[in-house]
Formats: C-alpha cells, structure tokens, sequence
C-alpha cells in the first residue's frame, strides 16, 4: 500500500471533479488552493525531517529469530514535486518525483557489534521514484465517474528498480461547498493476494474552523483551524522501503526492504500567505508487517524472505510545504 498513490488519487478526483463543473479560471485556483491547504502531498514542494529514538528490531527467517539488535542515530529526510502536466476539461496530467534519505546506524544486541545485514551501506539508504498519474472524467447514471491510471517508477544508487502500476475507478457521490463523498476501488500490479482494494474519501466542514478529513484507508483527522493556524489529530497509514544489499547466502543479492506502519499523530501547521506551510508533527510508529523481499515485489502483500518486527516508536517530524497556485 503505497500512502503517496493513494493521496494522489485523491488529489486528482478533487481536481478533475470541481474544475469540470466550473470553467472559470477563479475558481479552479480557489479549489487547488484548497487541496493544498487539505493535502499536505498534492502540494507542488515538500520536505520534511523525521527523528526517532533509539529501539531495537528483530529479524526472523522461517519462524527463527537470526538478529536481535538497536536502530541508533535514526534521521529520515524526505522531499518530494508534484506538478501538473496538463490540465483539460475531462483529462488532467500530473507528475511526481520523490526523494528519500533513511540514515541509522544498526548494532546487534547479541555480540555487540554491528548487524550482518543493515550494515552494508556506510553511506545510508537513498530512495528515489517517480510518477505520472493521468485521469479520465465522465458520467454514469448522473454521477461523475473518474478514470485514473498511474504509473510508477523507482530506483537507489545503484540503479533503476522497478515499474509497476496503479488503477482506479472512483465515483462522485456527492461534491458541495461544506462536503464531498467518493467511493471506489484501487488496483495494483505486482500484488498478488489483495489485487483490489477500496477507497472512501470523505471531507465535512462543520464550522468555518472545524472539520473531518477522512480518505480510508489512508488516513483520517479532524482538523481545528483558527486563522493561519490549523492543528489536526489522527492516523495515518504508509510504508518506509528502500533497495539493499543484505549480503547473505539465500536471499536476493538487491532486496527491497519495506515496512507498512500506522501513525496516530499531531500534526501543527502555520500557514503563511496561503502558499508556505511550516509543519511539526509528532505521535507513535506502529508497525503493521514488515521485511526484506526479492525487486519484484512478488509476496510483498505475504511472507518475506527475512520477517522484520519492531515495537510501537515515538517520532518527531518537521519540515516545510510550498504551493505555486
């Protein structure tokens, strides 16, 4: 489950839906002003830091246990481009490029020195992908029905990883200016037991400053905003992964390292001018399933190679947002 793919898609029913009903050029920038303001990913710059405490892992090889040990040091930075491409009256364009920096030192609880396997890059671990998303809008029964097919690509420092693809069949329910109800299904290749998966986006104002900001399952909040400030409380759902080289006999010379987490947060935002966003959050880390698979990502929704478990982590993360429109 990639958390991006689904915020994207998100992204371009709100953008395809508001704009195909209204031509005039005030109110487009009006609606991509407030999925900016709503989606803190649709937004056209993002970077953000990310600190976490030390805490121990465990990896596990068929029901085994092969390494006890301590992530130290642990920074994540990420940056990320969302931009549109092309924008007409029933199709819209949008690409996307992301950059992820994971640095930790990893040690063995066991012998004391460090692991045999998260030790093979001195220099960290650099993730790197790219996106182009392209929706289709038009009607059944009276209701708009987007259309959307979204291609990814990834790769490290070592090279290209791999391409895979997403599609997506949403329809409008309902769109108003206080609230807007969308349902539909979400495919992915590569995946092999959950090839479909629903999605319900769901967005009320209750009051100029309140609000809820459902988009399962992604993510939800509710959402207090007095003035250029605005504080959110919720979860949020989403992977960290990146490519390998694990160094042991039986396991793919490149794995793909990856791990689903769930994350009840804060989240503070200052809002400067509309466009520049300043953002500290903070919460808890759950992970979901996690481990090491081969590049083709095969087995990845099943059992890994290598099993990885942590416990329930703090976090602090903090970072900035810019939107053009």
């Amino acid at each position: 489950m990639r958390q991006s793919a689904i915020c994207l898609i998100i992204l371009l029913i709100l953008t395809t839906t508001t704009t195909g009903q209204t031509p005039t050029d005030s109110v487009k920038q009006g609606v991509r002003r407030y999925i900016a303001r709503n989606f803190s990913e649709a937004r056209t710059f993002n970077l953000y830091w990310e600190k976490t405490p030390f805490h121990d892992y465990t990896l596990m090889q068929n029901g085994k246990e092969i390494e006890n040990g301590e992530f130290r040091h642990i920074n994540t930075v990420k940056f990320s481009v969302t931009v549109p491409v092309l924008l007409l009256k029933n199709f819209s364009l949008y690409a996307n490029g992301q950059f992820n920096s994971y640095q930790f030192e990893a040690n063995n609880n066991v012998n004391g020195g460090k692991s045999a396997i998260f030790s093979q890059n001195d220099d960290g671990y650099n993730y790197y992908e790219g996106t182009l998303a392209g929706t289709y809008r038009t009607r059944i029964a009276g209701k708009p029905l987007i259309l959307i097919a979204t291609a990814f690509g990834d790769g490290w420092n070592k090279g290209f990883g791999k391409a895979q693809g997403i599609f997506s069949a949403i329809m409008i329910f309902k769109q108003s200016p206080t609230t807007s109800f969308s349902a539909g299904l979400f495919g992915m290749t590569l995946y092999e037991k959950i090839p479909v998966i629903p999605i319900i986006a769901y967005t009320h104002q209750f009051t100029p400053d309140w609000s809820i900001d459902l988009t399962l399952p992604s993510r939800s909040y509710i959402r207090y905003q007095p003035n250029n400030h605005r504080f959110s409380m919720g979860a949020s759902l989403g992977s960290e992964h990146f490519y390998m080289k694990p160094g042991m006999k039986g396991i793919p010379e490149v794995s793909f390292f990856n791990r689903t987490v769930i994350k009840p947060e804060i989240v503070y935002e200052y809002i400067i001018n509309k466009r520049f966003y300043l953002i500290a959050r903070s919460g808890g880390s759950a992970l979901i399933s996690g481990g090491l698979y081969g590049t083709n990502r095969k087995g990845i929704d099943g059992d890994p190679y290598i099993k990885f478990k942590q416990p329930m982590t703090p976090f602090l993360n903090v970072g900035f947002s810019y939107n053009i429109f």
